[in-house]
């Protein structure tokens, strides 16, 4: 039985047939193949099964059984985690957070039977410290202790595997009080927001997103993206798969913390992956976009 595996493992050293050759079959570049054999490795297609397709190969390569790039757990007693925090451009300003609009006494049964996504939003700002309430109450660090021979390790309110909070949140402060129009990284351990960019940018998010020209109107819109080097130390290539389970969580943790807040909000997925991590200044491969969380004061309040 011939394999994908078999296809792609054994091609180049079929009599005649070169790694150049085969990658410009292919329309690769030679150090691309080893990734491509990567990729491949372990699947078995057998002659009645359907074709494989692009989730058939990602999902058995990130499967745990096949994943052996992770840490040894002796190398982990003596690791540090990467940095937290992205390292931004020095000499950006920042803007402290002010004391977080604190969450009503709404039941999480409430909150969980109230969430939804809404697009429509009130004419006037979002005052700075609801902003700050829901970056603290879903993505802040609320607590630190010893991990990772780090004798202060910040324990975030949004969990993550292994606790290494690869999601970084952006916002795009259209219409917020206090809050210069522009593009603001949120420091959690700060708890501040750095200037990442300046301006109007309305028309530069609603041109990321795809069929969502409303975006044009939040008030607000939060960028989610992920930092892969913060948990790929790690876990390896399962990682990617990880680091997405920590983006749904994060997710729900903002859409219950908006609601509890009177927030209309609505999460975005489609949307260009260029124009985003340009918009970013993000590479779009080891740093990503990978959400858009619009919210705002719900229309007819």
């Amino acid at each position: 039985m011939t394999t994908a595996t078999d296809t792609a493992a054994t091609a180049p050293e079929r009599p005649g047939v070169t790694d150049e050759q085969l990658a410009q079959a292919l329309g690769l570049r030679v150090c691309d193949l080893p990734a491509l054999r990567g990729l491949t490795a372990r699947v078995a297609a057998g002659p009645d099964d359907p074709p494989l397709n692009p989730r058939d190969l990602l999902h058995r390569r990130l499967r745990a059984a096949v994943c052996d790039d992770m840490i040894d757990p002796r190398e982990l007693q003596a690791a540090r985690p990467r940095p937290a925090e992205p390292e931004l451009p020095a000499g950006l300003p920042s803007v402290p957070l002010p004391e977080p609009e604190p969450l009503p006494g709404i039941t999480l049964a409430d909150a969980i039977e109230q969430r939804h996504s809404s697009t429509m939003y009130a004419p006037g700002p979002l005052p700075l410290p609801t902003l700050a309430g829901l970056l603290e109450g879903a993505a802040g660090i609320r607590d630190r202790r010893p991990g990772y021979n780090v004798r202060d390790f910040p324990v975030r309110r949004a969990p993550s595997a292994g606790g290494l909070a690869p999601v970084d949140v952006y916002v795009v402060a259209n219409d917020v009080s206090g809050l210069d129009q522009g593009l603001y990284y949120y420091r959690p351990s700060g708890p501040e927001l750095t200037a990442v960019d300046s301006g109007n940018m309305r028309g530069k998010v609603a041109e990321a997103g795809i069929a969502a020209d409303w975006l044009f109107h939040a008030p607000a819109v939060l960028v989610l993206t992920l930092d892969m080097a913060r948990v790929e130390w790690k876990y390896g290539v399962r990682s990617y798969r990880f680091a997405h389970v920590d983006l749904g969580v994060m997710t729900q943790n903002l859409y219950l913390v908006a609601t509890g807040l009177g927030l209309g909000c609505c999460a975005v997925a489609a949307f260009d992956d260029d124009t985003a991590n340009d918009l970013l200044r993000l590479d779009g491969r080891d740093r990503f976009v990978s959400l858009m969380f619009a919210c705002g004061p719900p229309a007819g309040r």
